[in-house]
């Protein structure tokens, strides 16, 4: 649309004293041929496309097209006194657009119309941020009243209205990894500040509600579990760091065992900070997030990148007091993404010998299952990103929840006795396991395996379909899906009354 604006420009030249934003009063967009058609008949408002000062040269884009009329092409608005400029930004202050804080005034004042107070302290930040602003008072005192008009129908007092805004904006900035104290805005009172200036995303973590019966939960565990469990807390109150990797295929405890370190350090009063890779992951942690969110990590990770907090920012601040670490799903990650926190964490801690600055970081996954995502990547490439071929791997410490399961010709066997009698079966030189007799039904290779299958597993089940602790209490165990949908449509086929989807 902007470009066909440029050639109508050329076309109609008395249409060249009509702005962008005003341009649809005289013209009529035609969507499928995509050309400004002279509208003949109705008035029309147009709308232009709103930009944040964050967003650099297409903001500065928007200010022109505000402000200048008639242009024909990017080159022509670039233009200035016959001078071609450079960016946006330049044009817009040779023609006086961008001397004074007009522009940024303008941005508010627009804004007010339409969008929501929060929205209005939010873009407010971002102007501090991103802007510079010469006369910030000044425009806080312009645009108190809109930006704080939420706040006013909760309070009465407007000291109590002005101190909640400068509050929500401090958090803003934090985000951004700013302090408001770097800014001419009017002074926080600690009456109303019940944070006392702590960092927000310290708040955040010293706060987070976990579920009594989870301190309970190291009872629970198993000799496997309960040895990492140990090690990697023996390393968190000796405060001399160490990093670990416990791993293990789905289901055998993992998230389990997070949850009982979790606790165990969280009831101590000492934070712990869980995230993991993948956001479903991070869900099921109290208190989770997704790596990047927490540490800032770029989208785009090279060899020796860092993440994009800086040393004052309140992620520092909160890694510097975090006791514990622990990032879930690390075998789905890019090595780099670790590294990047790595070398973040060796600056923030100023210990730049010792891996993630001497902290305890817990890393768990399973590299039997999904691998970094290398966008038409060889196999070679997958396992360079993949956490195995960083140099950090070597330093790991090893935890594994249960080893390697394979496939015999008739049977499961497990490396580890974890899961079958509690470790308490007997087992050969191989750690091998000998199935008891009443749990295995022979095959004889007839055609009514599969109901003699049924018939012992199930015996009787007509007459117990609808007791719950009977069809709870028993199940059939394949290897593969196949034979498990094979079974399950045998045994619908069997059960009583009509089937329901």
């Amino acid at each position: 649309m902007l470009t066909e604006y440029f050639k109508a420009n050329e076309e109609h030249p008395w249409a060249r004293h009509i702005l962008y934003k005003d341009f649809p009063r005289s013209f009529m967009w035609e969507k499928k041929k995509k050309f400004w058609k002279r509208r003949v008949e109705c008035f029309q408002l147009g709308r232009i496309v709103s930009a944040n000062p964050a967003e650099g040269e297409r903001y500065y884009l928007r200010v022109l097209l505000n402000h200048v009329p008639g242009k024909t092409s990017f080159e022509d608005l670039l233009t200035v006194d016959g001078v071609v400029c450079g960016s946006f930004r330049e044009a817009g202050e040779r023609l006086g657009l961008i001397e004074a804080d007009n522009t940024l005034n303008d941005c508010l004042t627009e804004a007010e119309e339409w969008a929501m107070p929060c929205s209005l302290r939010r873009l407010f930040a971002t102007i501090l941020v991103h802007c510079e602003p010469g006369d910030v008072r000044g425009l806080w005192d312009r645009h108190l009243e809109p930006m704080s008009d939420d706040y006013h129908r909760t309070h009465t007092s407007s000291n109590e209205v002005e101190q909640m805004v400068l509050l929500d904006i401090r958090g803003m900035l934090q985000s951004m990894g700013k302090d408001i104290i770097d800014f001419s805005l009017p002074t926080i009172d600690d009456a109303f500040d019940p944070t006392e200036g702590e960092a927000r995303e310290i708040i955040e973590e010293s706060t987070v509600e976990f579920d009594e019966s989870d301190t309970n939960l190291s009872s629970s565990l198993n000799f496997e579990q309960r040895a990492a469990f140990d090690e990697i807390l023996a390393a968190v109150e000796r405060g001399d760091g160490g990093m670990f990797f416990v791993d293990g295929p789905g289901g055998t405890g993992k998230t389990f065992l997070y949850r009982a370190m979790l606790a165990k350090v969280r009831r101590e009063g000492k934070i712990a900070i869980a995230t993991a890779t993948s956001g479903v992951a991070a869900s099921i942690m109290p208190g989770g997030r997704t790596a990047h969110s927490r540490f800032k990590i770029p989208l785009s990770c090279d060899d020796g990148a860092s993440c994009s907090f800086t040393k004052q920012s309140g992620t520092a601040k909160l890694l510097r007091m975090a006791s514990l670490i622990l990032w879930g799903e690390a075998s789905m990650t890019k090595r780099r993404a670790v590294e990047a926190l790595d070398n973040s964490m060796r600056d923030i801690m100023g210990i730049r010998h010792r891996p993630f600055g001497g902290k305890t970081v817990v890393f768990d996954g399973d590299f039997r299952q999904v691998f970094p995502v290398v966008r038409r990547g060889s196999r070679g490439q997958i396992i360079d990103a993949s956490l195995r071929s960083s140099h950090l791997w070597k330093s790991m410490r090893q935890l594994r929840l249960i080893t390697n399961m394979r496939a015999g010709n008739d049977t499961w066997f497990a490396d580890s006795l974890l899961g079958v009698g509690n470790g308490t079966e007997e087992a050969d030189d191989q750690g091998n396991i000998l199935l008891p007799d009443d749990i295995c039904l022979p095959s004889t290779g007839e055609v009514d395996d599969l109901e003699k299958l049924i018939d012992r597993v199930f015996p009787s089940l007509d007459d117990n379909m609808a007791d719950s602790s009977y069809m709870t209490s028993r199940a059939i165990l394949s290897m593969t899906n196949d034979n498990v949908d094979k079974i399950n449509i045998r045994m619908i086929e069997r059960f009583q009354g009509d089937e329901v989807i």
